[in-house]
């Protein structure tokens, strides 16, 4: 009896599954069944620095291509970070599975290839993916590379877009203060672009927070030398607001905050949609050209994926894309702007025409990446994290000069010991490894820092009668002192005092 009830049992089974496969074939009949799409989602991870409107705009291009869709990608997963440490910690971590790296400046990709966090492309392995980047992207743009190779002639990383880097200035602040148009950086440093205590002529973003504004920084220090260098970014921040990041430091000169803003190129030409009043100045001399890269990262989990992502991008349709009103990038491919799509955008072509026709310095790529955290920090530590003081100190600097209670000569003395570093060149490239790996080393030197900073706006605070808000040793360390006598020699700081009422 058993066995007649299993038996049973199995020619019903027999009968249904026979049934449901009749039903699936004459349903064929009339339409095709499409696979469900979540059973092959492949979801690409990216670190990036790029805005949401550039990853939206690249999301929702990409995965309309047949490309995509035929890999079965459905999503593209960005990770954001902003400091370096924050790129290794996700690039570093096999769990994370990032595919790509995107957007951050060439100094950022070559840390991460120091800490050998990015996949080579090799030419042999994968001909297709590197013929199709290396064919796309020319060797150099106005003396700039656009691409890194191994030894072995791999490919690490690849611009994809490019920029030139300057400051957004808006017309109707600089009238209605009265303010010259500025065409150099070292104007931004003169007194004339001091306003007062609660105005701030200038915006300027906080390095560890915008990749931008710190490769401003090092143009500025390349350009001007290390000493001379600082001076000047010092006496600028004087002059300035410190902001968050480069949203924030736009967005100031969009709505009338301050007047001049350390900018990319298309920051300034949003800003002039946004605000007609504003203007982007490349200065004269004094810029470089910037390519923006991509790279595999090495725990990339989805090859192909990423591999079409990156072909995507280098593509015509790719490269035309960065031009979408909103992005409005310049692409490292010229032809894009021979598309039909490209041709529209005029103002583009002339500002690529025109950045490609700046002489600018002659950049030293190697350099900027080997003291890069030490940049980094350095300015946080001492302008921003003693902004206030700074305030106080130049602009008392300026108050006396302008009111004569001090004349030029002494202003002159005075301007030349404000912003004089605390740590030499040589030092800032040694330092610069053992900072991003230890932090107890870092923690030490962010002290010294801030403490030699304070240390000298009080110098000269109390060389013109005012005195410090702060007492010096406030981070409890004594190791400014070294470098401050370095510096503010004895001798300096005698003759600041006896000079003071001249």
């Amino acid at each position: 009896m058993k066995i007649k009830r299993k038996a049973i049992i199995v020619l019903m089974l027999v009968t249904l599954i026979a049934g449901s496969t009749v039903f699936i074939a004459t349903a064929e009949q009339d339409s095709v069944i499409t696979p469900d799409p979540k059973l092959n989602d492949v979801t690409l991870s990216i670190v990036t620095r790029h805005d949401v409107t550039i990853t939206d705009e690249f999301t929702a291009r990409f995965l309309a291509t047949p490309e995509a869709i035929a890999l079965g990608i459905t999503e593209l997963d960005f990770r954001y970070a902003t400091t370096d440490d924050g790129w290794k910690k996700l690039l570093e971590d096999p769990s994370k599975s990032i595919d790509l790296a995107w957007g951050g400046g060439p100094s950022l990709f070559n840390t991460m290839e120091n800490w050998g966090l990015l996949y080579h492309i090799d030419p042999v392995t994968d001909a297709e993916l590197f013929t199709a980047v290396n064919d796309s992207v020319p060797a150099t743009l106005a003396g700039a590379g656009m691409k890194s190779f191994d030894g072995e002639g791999a490919m690490i990383w690849a611009a994809n877009a490019i920029s030139s880097f300057g400051f957004t200035i808006n017309n109707d602040f600089l009238s209605t203060y009265g303010l010259p148009i500025p065409q150099t950086w070292e104007e931004l440093a003169s007194p004339t672009y001091y306003i007062s205590d609660s105005v701030k002529a200038i915006s300027m973003g906080d390095p560890p927070l915008t990749t931008s504004n710190t490769r401003i920084y090092q143009i500025i220090l390349q350009a001007f030398g290390w000493e001379e260098g600082w001076k000047l970014l010092t006496r600028m921040g004087g002059n300035a607001g410190i902001y968050p990041g480069s949203v924030d430091t736009r967005a100031a000169v969009v709505s009338g905050e301050v007047g001049i803003a350390m900018t990319i190129d298309f920051y300034g030409v949003i800003a002039n949609r946004e605000n007609p009043s504003c203007e982007y100045i490349i200065p004269e001399g004094q810029s470089i050209v910037n390519g923006d890269p991509i790279a595999l990262g090495i725990n990339v989990d989805h090859y192909d994926a990423a591999a079409a992502f990156m072909k995507y991008l280098f593509s015509p349709a790719g490269q035309t894309a960065w031009m979408t009103e909103g992005l409005d990038r310049l692409p490292v491919n010229a032809s894009a702007f021979l598309t039909p799509e490209g041709s529209t955008h005029v103002e583009l072509y002339a500002l690529y025409n025109e950045t490609l026709a700046n002489i600018g310095i002659d950049f030293d790529e190697p350099l900027a990446t080997s003291n890069l955290a030490t940049t980094i920090y350095y300015f946080h530590q001492t302008i921003e994290q003693k902004y206030s003081l700074l305030r106080k100190t130049w602009g008392e600097m300026v108050t006396q000069f302008r009111d004569t209670t001090i004349n030029g000569t002494y202003f002159v003395e005075l301007k030349d010991q404000l912003g004089v570093p605390g740590m030499t060149l040589q030092e800032s490239i040694d330092w610069n490894t053992q900072y991003q790996s230890d932090p107890t080393f870092a923690s030490e030197k962010d002290s010294e820092w801030r403490t030699y900073a304070s240390a000298q706006y009080c110098v000269i605070l109390g060389a013109l009668g005012d005195p410090c808000p702060t007492v010096p040793t406030d981070d409890s360390s004594f190791a400014f002192i070294p470098a401050l006598i370095s510096t503010l020699t004895v001798a300096t700081i005698i003759l600041i005092y006896k000079r003071k009422k001249k």
